[in-house]
């Protein structure tokens, strides 16, 4: 009969896990490797099961708090490129006139734009800060004072 130690079958079962996670490229999987290894450090220590399933349990649960953590911390923070796709937001754009519909043909960057305010407030004639670009449509957000 084969025996195989304990700590080989939760390296096993990190490895199977950290193969689906290449697959599936989701973060918490990582988590859950991480508890496999810390269960397989528990086997090799020699501590009995019940301690390898409650380490294994918090180091997961351990992981997927830090998961959670860094992504409410990285989610506030805006990345360089998406900079890169909204370089309009908060340049300058002149409105000379506003139609009856209450959108305004502005002239930016060497080319004809339709503008629409952001919010309930009207357009009106003056410098206005871009708050987005819309398709093919300026959305102004807030009028800036001369």
């Amino acid at each position: 009969m084969i025996s195989i130690s304990p700590t080989l079958v939760w390296c096993i079962a990190a490895a199977v896990v950290l193969a689906a996670e290449l697959f599936l490229s989701t973060v918490y999987l990582l988590a859950v490797v991480f508890g496999l290894l810390v269960a397989a450090i528990y086997a090799w220590i020699g501590l009995a099961f019940t301690w390898q399933l409650f380490a294994c349990a918090a180091a997961v649960s351990a992981g997927c708090l830090f998961v959670l953590v860094f992504g409410r911390i990285r989610a506030g923070r805006r990345d360089p490129a998406e900079r890169l796709q909204n370089l309009d937001e908060g340049n300058c754009v002149k409105v000379d006139a506003v139609g009856s519909d209450g959108l305004a043909v502005v002239t930016y960057r060497g080319a004809t734009w339709i503008a629409r305010p952001a919010d309930s407030h009207p357009l009106t004639a003056g410098w206005w800060t871009i708050a987005r670009v819309d398709g093919a449509q300026l959305v102004l957000d807030r009028r800036v004072r001369p």
